[in-house]
């Protein structure tokens, strides 16, 4: 176990426990998680943070994120051509992007066959070697150590980290490793669960996407924000994302720890139009499931 002292964003020293947290994919089990925030910044974090070999039996090597392909594959780059644009990217065809904490590279696969030249980091070896057993260029290790490895005279023109950065011990080093790799007209695209959200202030750790222990660090949109500014990084956009079948569950969730109200009655309620409209709307507030930032060079850093 890793122990703070100091806040992973901010580093003020002024942190304090809040409460103990449960395994939110395992709520039956007794809660285990010391969770911290910091009075200056607001960021809630895991503290002590467990190391990653004191993880590894919550990843094991058929974990679905070490997929080599997505089984929608054809399909996501059929929409992918109409709509010009994947998971929320515009396909940036002819250039280089990074996919920092890419598991098995399935999201790689999609860019690679849209005309992107792509490439990988992973830390575990088992998914990594089944990625390049599929074809793409993936290394094993962190960002960290890729850089250790390399150095950064390969520069990429966009960076992707998604929902990743909440399972890193320090996001601003991280960060600031991301700008090391990135061109200069280049932006790094990082997507995290929002803390901030509604169902999230309201459930806690309850909430699916609090997520202990794949999640140890919950941002808002103020803080994911500041640990890029603190690694030289300017916000290009930032807006939040709701899926659809994600709200559900939340709203499901709500009800059933509120009023109890067991799942399959509360979905009963629920209907496709009623959710994609509260997604809409709490989107267009910037307080969706998901908070979706690009980061570019700040001014000074270029």
């Amino acid at each position: 176990m890793q122990k703070y002292t100091n806040c992973p964003v901010c580093n003020s020293n002024k942190i304090s426990f809040r409460y103990t947290a449960g395994t939110a994919r395992q709520p039956k089990q007794p809660p285990k998680w010391s969770t911290y925030g910091c009075e200056d910044c607001g960021l809630v974090f895991v503290n002590p943070r467990p190391t990653w070999d004191e993880l590894g039996d919550y990843y094991p090597e058929g974990w679905q994120c070490y997929n080599t392909h997505s089984p929608d594959e054809e399909n996501e780059i059929k929409q992918a051509k109409e709509l010009n644009e994947y998971r929320h990217i515009p396909i940036p065809v002819g250039k280089r992007l990074l996919d920092v904490g890419c598991g098995g590279g399935s999201i790689m696969q999609v860019f690679k066959k849209l005309g992107v030249e792509v490439a990988g980091v992973e830390p575990s070896s088992s998914a990594a070697a089944a990625g390049r057993e599929a074809g793409v260029d993936i290394f094993t290790g962190t960002v960290e150590e890729y850089i250790a490895a390399k150095g950064t005279g390969e520069k990429f023109d966009v960076i992707l980290c998604s929902h990743v950065l909440g399972s890193t011990p320090f996001p601003v080093e991280t960060l600031d490793c991301m700008r090391q790799l990135l061109a200069p007209n280049g932006y790094i695209w990082v997507a995290v669960p929002n803390a901030d959200s509604p169902y999230a202030r309201k459930l806690g750790w309850r909430w699916h996407s609090t997520d202990y222990p794949y999640n140890l660090i919950g941002y808002t949109p103020k803080t994911l924000g500041l640990a890029g500014e603190k690694a030289g990084l300017a916000i290009q956009r930032n807006y939040t994302y709701s899926l659809p079948d994600a709200l559900r569950y939340s709203m499901c969730l709500w009800q059933r720890y509120k009023w109890f109200v067991p799942h399959k009655a509360s979905r009963l309620f629920l209907s496709d139009d009623r959710v994609e409209q509260w997604a809409k709307e709490l989107d267009s507030r910037d307080e969706g499931e998901a908070i979706l930032m690009e980061f570019c060079h700040a001014p000074t850093q270029v």
